[in-house]
Parts: structure tokens; C-alpha cells; sequence
């Protein structure tokens, strides 16, 4: 039981140091905002302090040791607004360089400085009064205000122990209050520590599942977006499927109706696609596919659609296109095809189409439908006519 407690703790210490350092760079960030919203505060609170122990120390006739308690607070509050004012100019400088080394020991010198601080304001007390609450409130906003990795917050809280430790024995002649005060101040370290490496703990959990949160979600957007391009794309030729050329064209016909320029569809079908299919494989054939595709999306313009129907049909919408500038631009598709074969295995693999054209003007306000019928009619006369030719 021993053995296998002893495993389960080094595995579990080992991911926590894994943990530990996949979020040092998110904790740093952290910790310079934090300081930077803090140091105001801190100065702006000491800085009351001050007054009200000027004020006190100005306006009434005070005992000597009173008096003297109440200048140590002076000087202690001074200090304090000067090391807060210092720190707010340190932090704005390592935002500004972003040298992450420096921004590492900021929180560790911010979380030593807010434990000195409590200590000196103890030894300050202890002639006075023999209550730590200082050093308790020192141990809780160390470990609160920001974050330390669990081997430096306890190196800080060991060792400002021992100062406390030391230091009680000198400022305080009572021994009991002495040890009392040291088994308080014990108490209030331990319970800072612990408050320190539980909040670290917590960070690095919230923000490693925030992590995975994000990489789900990138994830989950791009395989969306794979499924919207599926759902619009053609699977073979990533070209626009049936559907969605049929929508964007409806679309292109209504503006081209509205900015009154004319349009001109091409249908164009593989010669003989079967015989390919028949004679090298059905592999061979979508080779030839793709390579169709390949060609008709390269002649085209950019604002052009190009998309298959299906099987060995292709259409392509040209917008703010003539007849005549349909019938050149087919052309010279149908002669890229017919010059450029296919290289299939140990084989060439001759390639032509047929093509169909049909335009509307604004005048005329064909339809998407009226349009596709009177290019599939064209087509089939250029079948007739002997194919690889344009009509």
C-alpha cells in the first residue's frame, strides 16, 4: 500500500510540475495586471494611513511612547507608498519591454515585499500592542494578490517565518506572548501557504481547461466549416455541387437584372466519358474529372462560377458577359482540353467536350431554368453536330 501510494503521489507531483509550467506564461500575464491595479490601491491606502498618523501625531499631545510608535508608522507607511509608487513604475516598464524574467520576479519580490512590510509593522506593534494581525493579513494578500508556483510560495513563506521568528524575540520581552505570537504567526503562514497553492492549483486547472475548451471549439468551427464546404462543394472536384450553383446563379441573374448587364451560361459535356470509364477504369475517370475541373476554373475569371452537375457535366456561369464573349472564352476551353491530355499511368488520355452556350440580356429577364434549358438544347445540337465543338 505503501509502494503504490508513494507511485501515485510521484505521478501526480510530476503532472502538477507539467501543469505548472504549460501556464507560467499565462500566470505572468495575470500578475502584471494584477500589480498594475494594485499598487495604486496600496499607495492610496498607505498614503491615508499617513495623514491620519500625521495628523495624530501633529494635533494632540501624545505620550512619549505613543509617540514614538506613531512616528515608527509614519516612516513604515512612507515606505510603503514609496515601494508601491516604485512598483507601479517597474511593472509599466516590464509591460512595455515585455521581458518575461523580470515579469517573473515581479510577483515573487511583490509577494516578499507585502510579507516584510507585515513583519516590520508587528515589530512596529509589539512596544504597543502584542497582536500580529499585520503579519496575518501580510501572509493572506501575498498568497492571494498573485501567483506563485507552490516551491516558491513556500521558499517565501519559510522563510519569512524565520524573520518573524527572529524578530519577535527581539521586540517582544514577554515570553509568553513571544511564544504566543509565534504559534500564531505559524498558523497564519501555513494557512497562507496553503490559501497560495490552492488558488495555484485553481489557476492552473481553469485555465488548461480553457485551453482544451478553445481547442474543442477551433476544432468544432473547422470541421463546420469542412461540412458547409462538403455540403456546397463538389466531393471529387471541389468545384460548386448542383445546388449551390443553382443558388448563387439565381442570385448573380438578380443582380445582373438590377445593374442591367447580360449573362451567358456554358454547359459543357465529356466526349465519349464512358469509353474512358470502359477502357482505363473508373480511377482513370476521375483522374480526367479532376483535370477538367482543374482547366475550367483556371480559363474562367475570377468572378466566374464554375460547377458540376454531375457525372461528366460541367457548367460555368459568366456574369456581365456578351454571347460573342462566351462563345470566345468556350473556345478556348474547348481547345485547352483538346490540346491538353491526360497523363494516366503509361498512358495519354485525349480529352474534348462538347459545349453548350445560351445569354440573356436585361431586356429579355431569363430565368435561371429558361437559361439552362436553352444551353442543354445547344449542347445537344453540338452532339449531333459531330461533338468538341461549341454551339
Amino acid at each position: 500500500m505503501d509502494q503504490i501510494f508513494l507511485h501515485s503521489l510521484r505521478k501526480t507531483t510530476a503532472r502538477w510540475r507539467a501543469e505548472d509550467a504549460q501556464v507560467a506564461d499565462d500566470a505572468t500575464g495575470v500578475n502584471l495586471f494584477r500589480l498594475r491595479m494594485l499598487w495604486p490601491v496600496a499607495a492610496a491606502l498607505n498614503g491615508l494611513f499617513l495623514i491620519g498618523f500625521l495628523w495624530r501625531l501633529l494635533g494632540a499631545a501624545l505620550p512619549q511612547a505613543v509617540a514614538e510608535w506613531n512616528l515608527r508608522l509614519i516612516w513604515v507607511h512612507t515606505f510603503i507608498v514609496g515601494a508601491a509608487l516604485a512598483l507601479g513604475w517597474v511593472v509599466h516598464r516590464a509591460r512595455q519591454t515585455r521581458h518575461a524574467r523580470a515579469a517573473n520576479w515581479l510577483a515573487t519580490g511583490c509577494a516578499v515585499l507585502i510579507m516584510l512590510v507585515g513583519i516590520v509593522l508587528v515589530a512596529v506593534d509589539q512596544p504597543i500592542t502584542p497582536n500580529i494581525t499585520s503579519y496575518l493579513i501580510a501572509c493572506l494578500l501575498a498568497g492571494g494578490a498573485v501567483y506563485l508556483r507552490p516551491r516558491v510560495a513556500g521558499l517565501v513563506y519559510v522563510l519569512s517565518y524565520v524573520v518573524f521568528f527572529k524578530v519577535m524575540g527581539w521586540t517582544q520581552v514577554h515570553p509568553e506572548l513571544v511564544l504566543s505570537n509565534r504559534i500564531n504567526g505559524f498558523a497564519a503562514c501555513v494557512l497562507g501557504c496553503l490559501c497560495s497553492c490552492f488558488l495555484w492549483r485553481q489557476f492552473c486547472t481553469i485555465t488548461l481547461q480553457q485551453r482544451q475548451l478553445e481547442k474543442a471549439n477551433t476544432e468544432l468551427n473547422q470541421k463546420q466549416r469542412d461540412l458547409e464546404r462538403l455540403t456546397r462543394q463538389d466531393g471529387l472536384t471541389g468545384l460548386f455541387n448542383r445546388n449551390t450553383f443553382v443558388e448563387l446563379s439565381r442570385r448573380e441573374l438578380d443582380r445582373a437584372q438590377r445593374q442591367g448587364s447580360s449573362t451567358t451560361i456554358l454547359l459543357l459535356d465529356l466526349d465519349h466519358f464512358k469509353r474512358i470509364n470502359d477502357t482505363w477504369g473508373h480511377p482513370a475517370g476521375d483522374a480526367v474529372l479532376r483535370h477538367v475541373a482543374t482547366l475550367a476554373s483556371t480559363t474562367v475569371r475570377s468572378t466566374d462560377l464554375v460547377g458540376r452537375l454531375g457525372g461528366e457535366e460541367f457548367i460555368v456561369l459568366l456574369p456581365n458577359t456578351s454571347a460573342e464573349a462566351g462563345r470566345k472564352l468556350a473556345e478556348k476551353l474547348r481547345y485547352r482540353l483538346e490540346s491538353t491530355p491526360v497523363q494516366w499511368e503509361k498512358t495519354t488520355i485525349a480529352v474534348t467536350a462538347s459545349f453548350g452556350l445560351a445569354n440573356t440580356t436585361v431586356e429579355e429577364k431569363r430565368d435561371f431554368d429558361t437559361l439552362y434549358t436553352e444551353a442543354d438544347k445547344a449542347l445537344y445540337l453540338a452532339k449531333q453536330r459531330g461533338r468538341n465543338r461549341v454551339v
